[in-house]
């Protein structure tokens, strides 16, 4: 605002952003910072071959609904050490990419990047979204 520029700004919050990490594209990313092979290994295990089934007690019919087993192929372990890293390391190269066009603030799952330019116009033309829903 002390340079006269306009500002623009685009606010993203996850929705279930440890359900949506993709196992091959974070054991890619392992790779490249540098986990070896036994431990590559061990991560593999660690979200591979993962299932999950969801149960409801009634109270009033002291009864239970058990759904069937259904393997987990996105996502990391709510609830442990190791999820919310796991989510980051996904995540962390974001700032990196974007940084040229923008000023990228990121906070666990919530990132917001904001833009600064001298023309309005010019602003809205260097912002292009794409919807992923």
């Amino acid at each position: 605002m002390n340079n006269k520029l306009r500002v623009g700004g685009i606010f993203f919050d996850l929705e279930k952003a440890f359900d949506c990490v993709n196992h091959d594209i974070l054991l890619t990313k392992l790779k490249f910072y540098g986990i070896g092979d036994k431990d590559h290994i061990w991560y593999q295990s660690y979200l591979d071959n993962r299932y999950c089934r969801t149960a409801i007690y009634n109270d009033s019919e002291n009864s239970n609904e058990v759904s069937n087993w259904a393997q987990v192929r996105y996502g990391v372990p709510q609830g442990s050490i190791l999820g919310p890293l796991l989510f980051l390391l996904c995540k962390n190269d974001l700032p990196m990419i974007i940084h040229k066009i923008s000023k990228p603030i990121v906070f666990a799952d919530d990132t917001s990047i904001l833009f600064t330019h001298s023309n309005l116009i010019d602003l809205n033309k260097n912002i292009h979204i794409v919807s992923t829903t």
